[in-house]
């Protein structure tokens, strides 16, 4: 193998020298020989040569160096040899030359485009075959972390299966002995309330009467207490759904004694998400109206809608609330009877988030407004 130099500028500098001195011997034999064509057609060998040279019209560069070499070897053979001009067939070979110069650039630019093209290609199926490499790793990994997960998620699932058959396991029986202790408690207290009926009866002492009285009225608070734990057990036990509200409120008013009372309910086609027990809330706040409102004689349903969502309005034109007891209210325990009434109501609309407050003018009538959120209510078209 020959050594052409260790840089490519030695390898050209060496080219190049090769051309000069074959480009001398051709000139020199051109000078001294007769052969005319035979010893032009050498001419194309450093021009060919010249193909292997880095610079972009170095195939031109040596076609003018040739045409000269030619040109002067004419001039020199003619007065060496005396011979007649032959400058005809010089010109035709040097046409010959450009042409062939012309075409070996051509296949020398398109080769180079063709190499850089092969070059670009076996780049970019490295590249491809890489990145493929690399998807195919992050697939396998991603589905191996997506079968793991698969897995846990199988195993939480069943884990939780398992926790909520013990747990319902156990609230049936909790809610089982809750009923049997809640049955024994009112059939005691009922007995109890029978023999102070007796007693009260027989009893002619009005301390002991009194007595009596008090111990009536505890008695009667238990057996409130008692209908409260099973209305907060029930809150809860079913999952939330959508409540049409004017008949919820209708069925709530009939179960009370309101001959005397306007009911008005304003909010036709709207359905809530709440829990079961809604039915409860409007249930609670028609015994609250009725019972302590005095001289209610009217009760408006109304909604409308706010920033804050929408507003579900129960009002009455009773005595209305003092403002230092407002904020008490939905207390437990808090009012003239057994104070769940408003506690209770508080806590079954707090199953959905809604909330309520009680903004009605003391004096002119109670006014409760519900704040149910955006998603919790919507309105279904009448199609009776």
């Amino acid at each position: 193998m020959i050594d052409l130099g260790k840089t490519l500028e030695e390898k050209e500098r060496l080219i190049q020298l090769v051309m000069i001195c074959m480009s001398a011997g051709i000139l020199t034999a051109d000078v001294f020989l007769p052969l005319g064509f035979v010893i032009w057609i050498l001419y194309l060998m450093p021009l060919l040569i010249s193909v292997w040279l880095s610079y972009r019209y170095a195939l031109f560069v040596t076609a003018w160096f040739i045409t000269g070499a030619i040109l002067g070897g004419s001039l020199i053979s003619a007065a060496v040899r005396q011979d007649p001009s032959d400058l005809p067939n010089r010109a035709i070979f040097i046409l010959m030359i450009a042409i062939v110069a012309l075409l070996v650039w051509e296949i020398r630019t398109n080769y180079s485009l063709l190499e850089a093209e092969v070059v670009e290609r076996r780049k970019s199926q490295a590249d491809l075959e890489e990145l493929t490499r690399n998807l195919e790793e992050r697939i396998e990994k991603r589905t191996h972390e997506l079968s793991e997960a698969n897995r846990n998620l199988t195993d939480d699932i069943e884990k939780r299966h398992i926790v909520e058959l013990s747990l319902g396991t156990a609230n049936k029986k909790l809610s089982l002995l809750t009923q049997i202790t809640r049955h024994d408690i009112s059939n005691r207290i009922f007995a109890l309330m029978t023999e102070i009926d007796y007693a009260k009866d027989l009893s002619t002492d009005p301390r002991l009467r009194e007595s009596l009285g008090n111990l009536e009225r505890t008695s009667m608070a238990i057996q409130d207490q008692i209908a409260f734990t099973k209305d907060y057990q029930d809150i809860g036990a079913e999952a939330p759904s959508w409540h049409p509200v004017p008949p919820t409120v209708w069925s709530a008013a009939r179960q009370l004694d309101t001959p005397s009372i306007t009911i008005t309910v304003e909010c036709d086609g709207l359905e809530i998400f709440a829990d079961a027990m809604i039915g409860k809330v409007f249930y609670n706040l028609f015994h609250n109206a009725l019972r302590h409102g005095e001289r209610v004689t009217r009760i408006t349903v109304s909604c409308t809608e706010s920033k804050e969502g929408l507003i579900l309005s129960f009002e009455d034109n009773g005595i209305g609330i003092e403002h230092q007891n407002k904020q008490h209210i939905f207390k437990k325990g808090y009012g003239k009877d057994s104070g769940l009434g408003l506690f209770l109501i508080r806590e079954i609309l707090a199953i959905t988030s809604i909330t309520i407050r009680e903004v009605g003018e003391p004096g002119k009538g109670a006014r409760f407004e519900m704040v149910v959120p955006a998603g919790r209510y919507r309105q279904v078209p009448d199609h009776g």
